[in-house]
């Protein structure tokens, strides 16, 4: 099936714009959405994000993707406004668009993320009770138990992480502020899942991850009181979109997932 790509700027609730790309299949009628969500200093243009957004637009699901506030091409400073918490209420501020367009079914609502944005995904699911089908992959409990905990000390005193941007090869200073907030209880992704009661579930890790250990990840299935389905992939890292012949081996369950479900 075809689709139209739709570029717009949806304000968050500190009027700061969220650059989001819309996959809008070429067909009447309201469709199934599906939420995408990037990880820890990911982009709405990460590889991976883009080819199971174009797979899911190629059933007929509309897919949406994009930065959270503070990061690239999305309005706000790095320093100050890169934090979980904004991109939870950023993720809001996108569903409540969204949703009022006149093509989008609400009552078909699918949610996607990897790595930290498969931890938002799950929190998404609590806080959204509409959310028909959830689906994260390699998502984490905390920072601690990722390979980010070994440079924790060293993050903490100088107070930044530096890395390199996937998007543009440019070295980025991640305040050690996200990581104080994103292990705010709030955030408790395990609480969370245990009051997640409504939506199918699909929990996908990598044998061979190494940046947020299977057995992190499990626990999140474990604790989801959902119907639920757990996908280990032998030949998966938490990087793998480097390789793209590997992307199909995560994309498609992940794709029959959600069309049998929305």
């Amino acid at each position: 099936m075809t689709y139209k790509t739709i570029f717009i700027h949806i304000p968050n609730k500190k009027k700061l714009n969220l650059a989001t790309e819309i996959y809008k299949p070429e067909v009447d009628g309201k469709r199934p959405v599906v939420f995408i969500f990037h990880g820890f200093t990911g982009y709405k243009e990460g590889v991976d994000l883009v080819d199971i957004a174009k797979r899911l637009a190629e059933k007929g699901i509309v897919t949406v993707r994009f930065t959270a506030s503070g990061f690239g091409d999305s309005e706000g400073s790095l320093e100050h406004d890169y934090r979980f918490s904004n991109y939870r209420r950023d993720a809001d501020a996108v569903y409540n668009y969204v949703t009022t367009l006149p093509y989008i079914d609400e009552s078909r609502c699918g949610v996607y993320g990897h790595s930290m944005g498969g931890k938002l995904a799950v929190l998404f699911s609590y806080d959204y009770a509409r959310v028909k089908a959830l689906c994260a992959v390699s998502a984490p409990v905390e920072f601690a138990n990722t390979a980010y905990g070994n440079i924790e000390e060293e993050w903490k005193k100088s107070g930044f992480m530096e890395k390199i941007s996937s998007r543009d090869g440019s070295t980025i200073r991640v305040p050690y502020a996200y990581r104080l907030d994103a292990d705010l209880p709030q955030h408790d992704v395990l609480e969370a899942a245990h009051g997640i009661f409504h939506p199918h579930a699909l929990v996908v890790a990598g044998l061979l991850d190494t940046e947020v250990p299977w057995q992190e990840t499990q626990k999140i299935y474990e604790a989801l009181h959902c119907p639920k389905e757990w996908l280990l992939l032998e030949n998966i890292d938490h990087k793998y979109k480097r390789d793209t012949s590997l992307l199909p081996v995560v994309h498609t369950p992940v794709v029959a997932f959600f069309t049998k479900y929305l």
